[in-house]
């Protein structure tokens, strides 16, 4: 090829190429005057969630050009209209999420009220025949559902509402074609209860729908209650609740919506207690306390079951189901058996006791990081165990009991590191004074041998576990304890231990004397009714005798008051020595101190009282008693006041 040729097929292949390219900037041109045209004029709608209105939001300027005023000039009024209706909307917002939703829910209980009312009036006078008024109610129930279903997706809540007075009038409607009106059987009225269940549980999961299912729920409950007829129907009501509470525990097992489990509870308990109010004969004992144990189980399970599934830390909602259902159910029990079956109203405080230890156990391995729902569990637990005590003993044995029972859950507290477990052991303690000062020691055993008294055994075992207990405390427990700190608790339960020993030996002291002066009144009142005898046969009188054997009576009386006050003075002289030797072998500052307290408040007494108030053969005795015990701790603690030193 020459070189001519070679030159005009390049400029050939510079040509095409320039006219590609002009091409290309023609169509670029056409895409650039496009986007100039849609800065100018494009704009979008943006619905708002509350109003449900559509506003024109300009898009922003494409990059490199400049808006015309009249885009801006529409971009500045939309901005401005969207702001006044954003405020428009926040000043709305109460009558929107609150009187809304509020009157909604008042029109649907008004609704079926009336609808109920209706029905009821119609019947009441045979406008409907009894197939007539079940078809209705199910027509009515199905259209409810439907209208539900139209509007659930744009009127969420409305529509709920709605569906869940639907579901209320099928479960009225089919119950009623069972109950009353024995149009179906049993089987039949189950299964179709358990269809509409089923819808309520599916249209609620389908929708995330809470209040769907806690209309539901609630509406379920009523049914019994609208359509009661005065009748009793133990097998069929209680069969029923059972239906409604499965399915509560149905919806807990995937759901954590608490409030269905308080709505489903609350309508068990009124519709257990008002059948068993109107209806419950002691023949039905059986199948009630059948019945009543699968409600508690039921809901036992529903309160907790979703939280060990999900692994999920608990609210507190489930405490309070927990509780309420727990003690519902032993309530309830109690007030079935005690008549006849009270020996096992113990038996079965304690199975409940071990249920909840079951229950505590569970949660320790499911869900270890709830400590709030294992010490709940637990303290249920003890809390049946401590019930258990006084529905199956009586008297002083239930202090002692108690007193055994604070000890115990003391060591397992104090060894496992378990503040909770000390806790309930403070707790119980506590019950177990005060029922030993304001029941124990109010019984009347002026009889009594003194020492040799169950009061005076109950106290025994009480000290022996208040010092075993501060024992425990010292040997086991870490520096803090929750609430208090170890050394603190040891000398709170040491100080108690002590308190309750000197009560218990002065009530002994005193209940000795009071006898003794009770058979010298009983002396001193028949002589005073003798002293009334006419003179003799032989012209003498009686009375100086019995006026002198009452002057010895009163005398007698005198004495053995005057030795009671000495006796208390005396023991608590050698008591606080003990305490202050006790103190000086243990190298305990504090338990020192106590001693000397008791010590002083002896000195005072006998100062004060005994030397002032006592004959003097008594001032003799207390004088040279107190003496005697001054002098022989001061020479104590001169002669080995080294070790003193060295102790304190």
């Amino acid at each position: 090829m020459s070189q001519e040729d070679e030159i005009r097929q390049s400029l050939e292949l510079i040509q095409k190429a320039v006219l590609s390219l002009d091409k290309k900037i023609e169509n670029q041109g056409v895409r650039i005057g496009q986007l100039e045209k849609n800065a100018n004029i494009l704009s979008v709608t943006q619905q708002l969630p509350v109003q449900n209105l559509a506003f024109e939001i300009p898009l922003p300027p494409a990059p490199g050009f400049k808006q015309s005023e009249q885009a801006q000039d529409k971009t500045a009024s939309t901005e401005s209209l969207l702001n006044k209706r954003v405020e428009n909307t926040n000043e709305n917002t109460f009558e929107e999420n609150v009187a809304g939703p509020l009157f909604m829910k008042i029109g649907i209980a008004a609704l079926v009220l009336g609808i109920s009312f209706f029905l009821k009036y119609a019947f009441d006078n045979n406008w409907i025949g009894e197939t007539g008024r079940i078809l209705i109610g199910l027509l009515i129930g199905l259209g409810l559902l439907g209208i539900g279903e139209k509007t659930i997706r744009k009127y969420a809540m409305y529509g709920q509402a709605i569906s869940g007075a639907g579901l209320a009038v099928l479960y009225l409607s089919i119950f009623s074609a069972f109950n009353y009106y024995h149009l179906i059987g049993s089987a039949t009225a189950f299964f179709a209860m358990l269809v509409i269940t089923l819808v309520g549980i599916a249209l609620s999961f389908r929708y995330e729908a809470i209040p769907l299912m806690v209309i539901a729920t609630a509406g379920a409950f009523a049914a019994p209650l609208l359509t009661a007829n005065g009748q009793n129907n133990q097998i069929a009501l209680f069969s029923y609740i059972v239906l409604l509470d499965l399915a509560v525990l149905a919806v807990s097992l995937f759901k954590s919506w608490r409030a269905v489990n308080v709505v489903g509870f609350i309508g068990t308990a009124i519709l257990f207690s008002t059948w068993a109010a109107q209806f419950y004969t002691e023949q039905a004992l059986g199948s009630t306390m059948f019945f009543l144990t699968i409600f508690f189980l039921l809901y036992s399970f529903s309160a907790l079951i979703y939280n060990l599934i999900r692994k999920e830390a608990s609210t507190g909602i489930e405490q309070a189901l927990t509780l309420f259902s727990g003690f519902f159910y032993f309530g309830a029990s109690y007030g079935l058996l005690y008549l006849n079956y009270g020996f096992l109203v113990g038996f079965f405080a304690l199975l409940l006791a071990g249920y909840y230890f079951i229950w505590a156990f569970a949660v320790r391995n499911f869900t270890p990081e709830d400590e709030n729902l294992y010490t709940f569990l637990a303290f249920l637990a003890v809390a049946f165990i401590t019930l258990a005590i006084p529905a199956q003993f009586k008297q002083n044995t239930i202090t002692i009991s108690w007193a055994i029972e604070a000890l115990l859950l003391m060591v397992i507290g104090a060894k496992l590191k378990k503040n909770s477990f000390v806790i309930f052991s403070v707790v119980v303690a506590g019950l177990t004074l005060f029922r030993y000062f304001f029941l124990d020691n109010l019984t009347n055993y002026r009889d009594a041998v003194a020492i040799f008294n169950s009061v005076f055994l109950t106290a025994i075992i009480l000290v022996a576990c208040l010092y075993l207990m501060a024992y425990a405390i010292r040997a086991f427990m870490e520096n803090e304890t929750g609430f208090m700190q170890k050394r603190s608790l040891m000398t709170v339960f040491f100080i108690l231990a002590n308190f309750v020993s000197v009560f218990a030996v002065d009530k002994e002291i005193n209940n000795f004397y009071a006898q003794e002066i009770r058979v010298v009144s009983l002396a001193q009142s028949s002589a005073l009714g003798k002293s009334n005898l006419p003179a003799n046969k032989f012209g003498g009188n009686n009375n100086s005798y019995q006026t002198l054997e009452y002057s010895q009576s009163q005398e007698k009386i005198t004495n053995l008051k005057s030795s009671n006050s000495i006796a208390l003075s005396i023991f608590w002289l050698l008591y606080a020595i003990g305490l202050v030797a006790f103190g000086m072998v243990r190298a305990s500052k504090r338990v020192r101190i106590g001693g000397m307290a008791l010590l002083s408040l002896a000195i005072l007494k006998l100062f004060f009282v005994d030397l002032w108030s006592l004959g003097r053969l008594y001032q003799i005795i207390s004088s040279m008693s107190l003496g005697v015990v001054l002098l022989l701790v001061s020479f104590v603690y001169q002669k080995y006041k080294d070790l003193v030193k060295k102790i304190i």
